[in-house]
């Protein structure tokens, strides 16, 4: 039975939506409508789980590296006789290092 489906599987790796039709029929010969079901909200949660990290992760790069490094290269220039191009590097990194050791 097992054989079978790795046989399946791997006759259409070339095609990856056969390897999705062959675990829907797997899932759907060993637990029938309920499990379809069952595995497309597991797939929907994990995908949601992911942009959700996705978007934190967006949002806290902008809100703890852009903006501050900006800000901070802005009013470097005033004071330090180095161009903004120069400084903004420094800045982007040391608030990437603040960043992740916030964590």
């Amino acid at each position: 039975m097992i054989i079978d489906i790795l046989q399946q599987a791997t006759s259409q790796i070339s095609d990856p939506s056969g390897i999705i039709d062959v675990g829907r029929q797997f899932i759907e010969e060993r637990f029938g409508t309920a499990g379809i079901i069952a595995a497309a909200l597991l797939l929907v949660s994990i995908v949601g789980l992911i942009l959700g990290k996705v978007t934190k992760l967006s949002f806290n790069l902008v809100r703890f590296v852009v903006i501050p490094s900006v800000a901070i290269t802005f009013i470097a220039t005033y004071f330090l006789p180095y161009s903004f191009v120069y400084i903004l590097p420094v800045t982007v990194a040391f608030f990437s290092v603040v960043l992740m050791v916030k964590g």
